[in-house]
């Protein structure tokens, strides 16, 4: 399994704010913006995921420190059960692919995504 990309994620009430503020700190484009069906906003910006909504929707994802880029789920979650993780959420269908939550022994939870090829193309492409 390759991991192609890491984010680090951050929790806010008001997206454009925080993306505004982070564009001109990093002098990164906004590379993916969406909407989850219940109401949580995601945008990626340079190597940070901006997470926004109210405090209640946040709540469950709060615990989530990081976005793995992954290529392949499957193997993934193979490796993550032989890891001894907890599976938190997924897998599932998201706007960019698919996912899956997992809190790992020692307390740390992460989400692993692996995206479609349509995520790829606005995402710049996938690497070699």
């Amino acid at each position: 399994m390759r991991i192609f990309r890491t984010y680090a994620r951050v929790y806010a009430a008001d997206l454009d704010a925080v993306l505004a503020s982070l564009g001109t700190v990093t002098g990164e484009p906004v590379t993916t913006r969406f909407t989850m069906p219940n109401g949580l906003e995601l945008a990626a910006i340079g190597q940070v995921l901006v997470v926004a909504g109210d405090e209640r929707t946040l709540e469950p994802y709060k615990a989530t420190s990081a976005t793995l880029i992954v290529d392949d789920l499957d193997e993934c979650q193979a490796r993550l059960d032989r890891a001894g993780a907890e599976l938190v959420r997924g897998p599932q269908t998201v706007p960019t692919g698919r996912n899956l939550t997992a809190g790992l022994p020692g307390g740390v939870q992460i989400e692993y995504v692996e995206w479609d090829e349509a995520q790829w193309e606005r995402a710049g492409g996938r690497p070699a």
